[in-house]
């Protein structure tokens, strides 16, 4: 499903080595209301200074950043906490209000120029109830290094070097603020024509992983540019969107960390890295659940039933066809549900669908006959949604592609016509491919659910393209980690089974053909 697959699988094994030995120190700094963290930048720059604190309850806390090479332009000071929000800013006057000289979030950070003085003060609150977990991280960048968010013009602070992410019906917005050119004495930065490019990188976590320590070690190893370059992926700049904003599809309970980078000729810089796990896991545990009513998880658990009993059962030529048609009908269903009924609940959409399904199958029943050029265009319309699913979801990282509407309508009406064409020259070869893809799919779905993998998006993606707006520009690629590559093995498996089934049944090759 992406190219990415190899780095994806093993990123926590490379991610393991420094990260794991600055974070997991035995002595965790605890800070309580009126406590200062001494933080120092190291006179090498492009190095990073990272402590990992706990953050007491309705506490305020200095931050002193001191030692800064005098080859440090500027830094960027980060605080990223998990899941809770906590406050930074620049004076202590602006604690508790929102302000120019203030960010509120999780992932959130300030733009610091060196001052006269040794140490450079920053102030923080935490307004939660709970102790918060948090990593302290100081970045720090040379005089020729573009400044993100520089050209600001929307968010609070002057200068705004963090990312907003925000969930808007399963799609995950990332948008940041414009670079500029390098500050100096002899220049000042340019805004109007700015020549500072910006790329937006994304890595995700292990699939239901919501370990604390894996989110800080995410974060930790998307910090600078060149951790950025090592451990995420790029993804593709949009025709169709800003420079400064991307849409991701969201992947609900896999974490995923977005950052940018501000790149002017051969120097860059890193915004501060942005997170979802596009649900609340420790806030809203039952958001990170799909299936999280009665009905639905009965509905998964019909669908393996079903595809386990067509898959050991059914041998004729009317199993081979009701069972896909039943499946895309539903799917149809459930799509037109959707665009029709955007209040409704999850579980009549999937009544609705299930019912459409089964008027699907009772049409051809009564009035479609085997040898008609109907029966011929519903197998083609099976087989070829399939494939026009597996097609998108394996389209490359731009969003340009999915959001060509023409181009996704000629490649369905080639896919139609070409399955349809075969389907004529090669008689019940095609409906006896069908059944076997879609008896084991939705044999594989229920335990993608269960496990919590990716391989549901090949079809959940397609729905979101025709129902939720702007879907069309997000960029839709799902993780493919060890559980998704588990189940495709144990799918192609499964289909590689039911064929041999099929020989030894009817004892040839020309078994197949003795379906109808």
């Amino acid at each position: 499903m992406s190219h990415n697959t190899i780095r994806e699988i093993l990123i926590f094994l490379l991610l393991a080595g420094s990260s794991w030995a600055v974070l997991n120190k035995p002595n965790i700094e605890e800070l309580t209301d009126g406590s200062v963290l001494y933080s120092v930048v190291h006179p090498s720059v492009n190095d990073k200074f990272i402590s990992r604190v706990v953050i007491a309850p309705n506490s305020k806390v200095t931050l002193n950043i001191t030692n800064v090479s005098t080859e440090v332009s500027f830094y960027i000071a980060q605080i990223h906490t998990y899941q809770y929000n906590v406050t930074l800013s620049y004076t202590k006057d602006y604690l508790n209000d929102v302000s120019n000289n203030s960010v509120f979030g999780s992932n959130i950070g300030l733009f610091v120029r060196p001052g006269s003085t040794i140490t450079t003060e920053l102030y923080l609150k935490n307004d939660n109830v709970h102790s918060v977990d948090a990593i302290f991280v100081a970045i720090p960048y040379n005089m020729n290094a573009p400044i993100p968010g520089g050209c600001n013009m929307e968010f609070n602070t002057e200068i705004a070097p963090y990312s907003n992410v925000t969930l808007q019906n399963t799609i995950v917005v990332v948008d940041v603020q414009p670079p500029s050119t390098p500050i100096n004495k002899n220049q000042r930065a340019d805004c109007r024509h700015n020549p500072v490019e910006v790329e937006f990188y994304q890595m995700f976590l292990t699939e239901r992983d919501f370990s604390i320590d894996s989110y800080f070690i995410a974060i930790t190893n998307m910090l600078t540019v060149s951790d950025i370059e090592q451990n995420g992926w790029k993804v593709v700049s949009s025709e169709v969107l800003t420079p400064v904003r991307r849409l991701f599809g969201a992947y609900i309970g896999t974490g995923s960390v977005y950052v940018a980078v501000a790149r002017y000729g051969k120097n860059s810089a890193a915004y501060v890295p942005g997170f979802s796990y596009a649900c609340s896991p420790l806030l809203d545990p039952d958001s990170c659940n799909i299936l999280y009513e009665i009905f639905p998880r009965f509905i998964c658990a019909g669908c393996f039933f079903l595809g386990l009993y067509s898959f050991y059962a059914c041998y004729d030529t009317l199993c081979n066809k009701l069972i896909p048609t039943f499946f895309t009908g539903t799917v149809f269903g459930y799509i037109a549900a959707v665009s029709f009924m955007d209040n409704a609940e999850i579980s009549a959409i999937i009544s609705i669908g299930l019912l459409v399904g089964l008027c699907d199958v009772i049409f051809w029943l009564l009035f479609i006959t085997t040898q008609s050029c109907m029966d011929t265009a519903m197998k083609g319309i099976n087989l070829g949604f399939f494939v026009m699913c597996v097609t998108y979801i394996c389209l490359p990282a731009s969003s340009d592609i999915g959001a060509n509407n023409w181009f996704l309508a000629s490649m369905c009406l080639m896919v139609f016509i070409i399955i349809t064409f075969i389907t004529f020259v090669s008689g019940s070869i095609i409906p006896a491919i069908t059944h076997v893809i879609f008896s084991t799919y939705m044999m594989i779905l229920p335990l993608d659910y269960l496990i919590g993998s990716s391989l549901k998006y090949t079809i959940i993606n397609v729905i979101r393209r025709l129902t939720v707006s702007n879907y069309d520009m997000a960029v839709v690629q799902p993780p493919v980690q060890g559980k998704d590559i588990t189940l495709i093995v144990f799918w192609v498996c499964l289909a590689l089974f039911r064929v041999l089934r099929n020989f030894s049944h009817f004892g040839s090759l020309n078994g197949y053909s003795n379906l109808e």
